[in-house]
């Protein structure tokens, strides 16, 4: 008696992860509109500088700068990128017809969360260095270093630089989820920009609502940055909250995704 013959299984095509992950880059970043948000926001630390140029205060410095470039009001211009690159995740695919078929194979739900996470940072870093970069340049050409010195104050700027990465990151992941969920960018965007004005606006006004927005307490945070000797526990504990948000928007999305497939 002969075994019976079974058919071989059949495996579900797995595109590979880097191809993936560099097309999804050059999509998300790679686009004129956001060179133009890097370019407006490379502005504001140029124009803080040359504000602070005729002023007598003590924030007359290159870190002085880098603190009006890096603080809630300036979200705005912060964010921006972040939230074009967030919105156009999911709602543009979805706008498009595509985003049911990159659900299924090759991709799959949890590969296509975590490609959009890279583009969403990648867009946080780059906000993050340009104001940072810009901002010290700026400052040191037009104010010098003041009392820190040149090694301390590139030395700051990039703690601040990688800190201002996390909290953006952790905005843009919230983001993710309100693309997931809803069919047109706009609305992503619009909540984008409600995130990015009209929220670190109140936590300023009311400031027992700053620990729960993506922007709380990033003013005391800088000036703890440029304090003598740094104080680094408000910059942990903001980290720690950009991290929970990253979390939270990453499970949402995932949870969305999935439940869009039954």
């Amino acid at each position: 008696m002969t075994a019976p013959v079974t058919a071989p299984a059949r495996h579900r095509p797995v595109a590979p992860f880097g191809r993936l992950l560099r097309s999804e880059l050059a999509l998300a970043v790679a686009r004129p509109r956001t060179a133009v948000a890097l370019g407006a926001l490379a502005l504001v630390p140029v124009l803080a500088a040359i504000g602070l140029a005729g002023s007598a205060g003590a924030g007359a410095h290159a870190l002085g700068v880098l603190m009006v470039a890096n603080s809630e009001p300036a979200a705005f211009s912060l964010g921006m990128p972040v939230v074009l690159v967030a919105a156009d995740a999911f709602a543009a695919e979805r706008a498009r017809r595509t985003l049911d078929g990159l659900r299924l194979a090759p991709v799959g739900p949890g590969r296509l969360v975590a490609l959009k996470a890279a583009g969403v940072t990648v867009a946080a870093g780059l906000a993050a260095v340009t104001a940072s970069a810009v901002g010290t340049a700026a400052g040191l050409l037009v104010l010098g270093p003041g009392p820190y010195g040149v090694g301390s104050t590139l030395a700051r700027a990039a703690l601040v630089a990688v800190w201002m990465t996390g909290q953006l990151a952790g905005l843009g992941m919230l983001l993710l989820a309100v693309s997931a969920a809803v069919r047109r960018p706009a609305v992503a965007v619009a909540v984008g920009l409600a995130a990015t004005t009209v929220a670190p606006t109140a936590g300023v006004l009311w400031d027992p609502m700053a620990p729960l927005l993506p922007s709380g307490h990033w003013h005391e945070v800088l000036a703890a940055v440029t304090a003598v000797p740094p104080d680094l526990g408000s910059l942990g504990a903001t980290a720690l909250r950009a991290a929970g948000f990253a979390v939270a928007g990453a499970g949402v999305t995932v949870y969305l995704l999935t439940r869009r497939e039954t």
